[in-house]
């Protein structure tokens, strides 16, 4: 078997790095942005043209959710032109979307066939990319995911981790409902049942298991186990200015596979027990 790994250097991307350099089963190639631009259609066409794949691991993608809402055409040649040409090659893909493609109740359990509704560009532009992959003839599968924490990137974790470094009071919404998921364990779950195993092709849901928590309650766990003495501000969504609308239901339902992830609140702890953690 042979892999491409596409966005090594992401959030994401660096745990499947990390995973298929530890291992010795499956040959790999993780070219750079600067060894090969994505963007760069004519290049990817001869790099494609002289490898197969047996697993494209598609791990690039644009993430500034409020900032797509006014570089919507950064937003949609990374999230949907790119993967279009590399889904024009035939090579298996293994694509990575998002909550934000739905718009669903509160405390529904999104299964894998609820209605697609964006709120924001970022979703939309996931959205096409869903679409090119079920309309194309290549085999793949859509895992969608959502709230990843991990080392390698900013995210909530890291920011709610930093702010409570130099603040006192800290606001977080109260009232957006998901569950967290570590990208350690999204990267080690995939390479076990999608690179290592074949699953039907199709999309999948899959995050941290365990109890849905608001944001609101995720970071009070978070700054409780930092033995943080400041306020913890619980505020409703809509006092938050942002330029992207955000998805208040983030509870992804796992109804195709028979095993899940562990618990987000163990994922959790044992992120914050790395040495590294303490330093971000």
């Amino acid at each position: 078997m042979k892999v491409l790994l596409l966005g090594s250097s992401g959030l994401l991307g660096s745990e499947f790095l990390k995973i298929l350099e530890a291992q010795e089963e499956i040959e790999y190639v993780a070219p750079s942005h600067r060894e090969l631009d994505v963007m760069d259609f004519e290049a990817v066409d001869r790099f494609l043209a002289h490898e197969y794949f047996d697993r494209v691991l598609y791990c690039i993608a644009y993430t500034q959710v409020d900032r797509a809402e006014i570089e919507q055409g950064q937003c949609e040649q990374l999230n949907v032109d790119a993967l279009k040409n590399i889904i024009a090659h035939r090579r298996p893909v293994i694509h990575f979307s998002t909550d934000y493609v739905f718009d669903a109740p509160k405390d529904l359990a999104i299964p894998e066939n609820y209605p697609r509704q964006p709120l924001n560009f970022y979703g939309q532009s996931k959205v096409q990319a869903e679409e090119l992959l079920e309309v194309s003839k290549n085999p793949f599968w859509n895992i969608r995911t959502s709230w990843l924490f991990g080392a390698e990137r900013e995210n909530f974790v890291s920011r709610i981790l930093k702010i409570a470094r130099t603040q006192d009071s800290i606001p977080v919404v109260t009232d957006q409902i998901g569950r967290p998921t570590y990208v350690k364990d999204l990267a080690a779950f995939v390479f076990e049942h999608f690179v290592k195993k074949e699953q039907p092709i199709g999309t999948y849901h899959l995050q941290n298991s365990g109890e849905p928590v608001s944001r609101a309650d995720f970071a009070a766990f978070l700054l409780d186990k930092m033995n943080w003495m400041g306020e913890l501000q619980r505020v409703p969504y809509e006092q938050f200015s942002e330029r992207a609308v955000r998805p208040k239901n983030s509870m992804l339902q796992n109804t195709k596979l028979p095993f899940e992830m562990r618990d987000w609140k163990e994922a959790t702890e044992a992120y914050l027990a790395l040495p590294t953690t303490v330093d971000q």
